[in-house]
């Protein structure tokens, strides 16, 4: 039986969850919506629907074929995900993959996000996304709640909030998304149903 480990948060206070989104969003600033735009949908309707039951799953997924650095399998994987999303969600996601490859461009460690630009620079945000945590060695279920950081921010108002000011994004993420480490850690036992998980 697999061990999979993940989520790691040693003081129970959520500085591991702030530091993998501190860490994994370095540099990375989508121009523009990404799959979640708070003006077609809520924030509650987005994570409780379109998040949790497409693109965790894909994230799972690609998180697998990305630990066996099956590179093949991540770019079919990734297609066949684009080509079911409707085009204007599929387009976003795609034009987002850009500002990851943007700002991992040289970087130390990131010889997969290379090969991954090389071979398939028009892939989705989440699987760029996917395998710039994959540098960081950030446990699974604090890499989706950063992808889910990256999705919230994309989608806001920028006017909001200062980019600067992270830690008033991250205080206004944490309030707006109270049930999303449950919503994930469900989705994440139903497809890690064959895996020991270790938290």
């Amino acid at each position: 039986m697999q061990t999979k480990r993940i989520y790691s948060d040693e003081s129970g206070e959520g500085q591991e969850i702030l530091r993998a989104i501190r860490h994994s969003r370095v540099g990375i600033t989508p121009e523009s919506p990404l799959a979640f735009n708070e003006e077609e949908m809520s924030w509650s309707d987005f994570s409780n629907g379109l998040f949790a039951d497409t693109l965790m799953p894909h994230f799972i997924h690609i998180n697998q074929l990305v630990s066996q650095e099956c590179l093949k399998s991540v770019i079919v994987q990734d297609e066949f995900f684009l080509d079911d999303l409707p085009e204007k969600l599929s387009d976003r996601l795609r034009a987002g993959s850009e500002s990851v490859f943007a700002a991992r461009e040289g970087a130390r460690g990131m010889r997969f996000l290379r090969k991954l630009k090389e071979k398939s620079s028009n892939c989705s945000f989440t699987v760029a996304f996917v395998v710039n945590l994959s540098g960081f060695n950030i446990p699974l279920a604090n890499g989706i709640i950063s992808y889910a950081f990256m999705e919230w921010m994309a989608g806001k108002n920028r006017r909001r909030f200062p980019l600067e000011n992270i830690s008033e994004c991250e205080k206004l993420f944490f309030n707006e998304s109270q049930q999303c480490s449950e919503k994930i850690t469900k989705v994440l036992a139903k497809h890690l149903s064959n895996s020991q998980i270790v938290a």
